[in-house]
This record gives C-alpha cells, sequence and structure tokens, in this order.
C-alpha cells in the first residue's frame, strides 16, 4: 500500500512579520558616589546618528587664522609672513583640515620667526564656518607636524557659535565646548596623532573656533599637521 504525504515547509523571513514583532527600547541609570562627589549618567535609546569624523568643508572655502585670541575673547586676525601675528606661506590654517600630514599649520603669534620663548605662538588658532551646516562635536584628535617636537600644541580649546560672518570675529558669539589636553602630553612622534579627547557635549553649532594655549617647549611657534572633529 502507497501512502500519499502532503509536506508543507514554511519559510519564516526575519523582519517579515506582520504585525512585526514589537522592539523594545531600555533605559538604563548608573550612579557612582565616593566621600567628596556624586555622578549620575542616564543612557536612553534614541535615534541619534552613529559618531564619526566629521567632513571640514568651511563656507566659502575660508578658514580665519588669529593670534592674541584667548578663550571668551574676540578674535585677532593673523596674516601671511614671518613676524608678529602671522604664518608662514603655505602653512596657512588650511593645511590643518586637508587630510594630509605631511603638511602644518604654523603660526608665530606674539613673537616673528626669529623669536624663540615660551610665548612664541600660543593664543593662536582658527576659526571656520561649517558649509554642512549644524553640527555636533563630541570629540576632537590633534596630529603633530613634521619636526620641531617643541612646537606641539598640549593645551587646547574649541568653541562653537551659531553666528556668522564679522560676528564671529566677537568673543562673545562663541561657547566654551572643551578647555584641556590636546592628546599629544606623550609625543607620539612626527606627524602622528595623538588621542582621541572626548568632549562632553550634546549641543550643535555651525561654527567652531580652535585655540592652542600650551606647547610642549621653548619654540618660536607652534605647529600641527592636522586637526579631526568627531561627531554627527
Amino acid at each position: 500500500m502507497l501512502t500519499d504525504v502532503d509536506i508543507i515547509t514554511t519559510i519564516v523571513i526575519a523582519g517579515t512579520r506582520s504585525p512585526p514583532e514589537p522592539t523594545t527600547t531600555t533605559t538604563t541609570s548608573t550612579a557612582t558616589t565616593s566621600s567628596t562627589t556624586e555622578a549620575t549618567s542616564t543612557s536612553t535609546s534614541t535615534t541619534t546618528p552613529p559618531i564619526g569624523r566629521i567632513p571640514i568643508v568651511p563656507v566659502n572655502g575660508t578658514l580665519a587664522a588669529v593670534y592674541n585670541t584667548s578663550v571668551g575673547g574676540d578674535s585677532t586676525a593673523a596674516t601671511s609672513g614671518y613676524g608678529v601675528g602671522q604664518y608662514p606661506p603655505g602653512q596657512s590654517p588650511k593645511m590643518a583640515w586637508d587630510n594630509d600630514t605631511s603638511t602644518a599649520y604654523i603660526n608665530f603669534g606674539s613673537c616673528t620667526g626669529t623669536d624663540y620663548n615660551n610665548q612664541c605662538g600660543l593664543n593662536t588658532g582658527f576659526y571656520l564656518e561649517l558649509q554642512r551646516g549644524s553640527t555636533v562635536v563630541t570629540a576632537l584628535q590633534t596630529y603633530t607636524g613634521g619636526d620641531h617636537s617643541e612646537r606641539d600644541p598640549l593645551i587646547v580649546s574649541l568653541e562653537g557659535s551659531n553666528q556668522s560672518g564679522s560676528n564671529l570675529t566677537l568673543g562673545s558669539s562663541w561657547t566654551l565646548i572643551y578647555n584641556g589636553n590636546s592628546g599629544l602630553a606623550t609625543d607620539p612622534g612626527r606627524n602622528s596623532g595623538g588621542s582621541i579627547q572626548q568632549i562632553n557635549n550634546t549641543i550643535s553649532y555651525k561654527s567652531y573656533r580652535f585655540l592652542v594655549s600650551g606647547k610642549r617647549s621653548t619654540s618660536n611657534s607652534v605647529a600641527y599637521s592636522e586637526l579631526i572633529l568627531y561627531g554627527y
């Protein structure tokens, strides 16, 4: 006797269940306490984009070099040359965004190219308005120049603004989001990146100002080959 057997095969494709399987969002909260301080952090599930390197394309291709400029203060424009408040021709702040560690931005600050002291190159940097618009920066990384390790920036700051144009010369336009180590306290070698410095920031800005207030040793300037910002 022969028996007919009907075999039914069911193939389930993930994500096609109708209605879809419910998803669960979990919120956790942790707290740490010591005898003198208490900190609480909360993590929630959101649609925040993944954090990655921010493509730096300034509005109109313009990066404004500055010197004699401190956190919260008005910007003083730096120019091309070898005197006080200048940077060598061909070593403008654009070199810090060209994705090429063989080039570097150098600024003499309050000195000339022939001076050597602990203040040369300090309180210098640049600012720009991002063509991509509002961006949340959550970390930065600084790369050394090709020579003279004494020029390496050790203390840096990053400020954000939602102003544009001439308003960016005003200290009142800027909000401080980071002031601390550059990540180069331990010399990684020439044309090399320091450790990534995390920034506790969730506010988006369309303009940023980067300043150097400390360097490794006596020199005539401050120099760095790349500044990389991370965020979304």
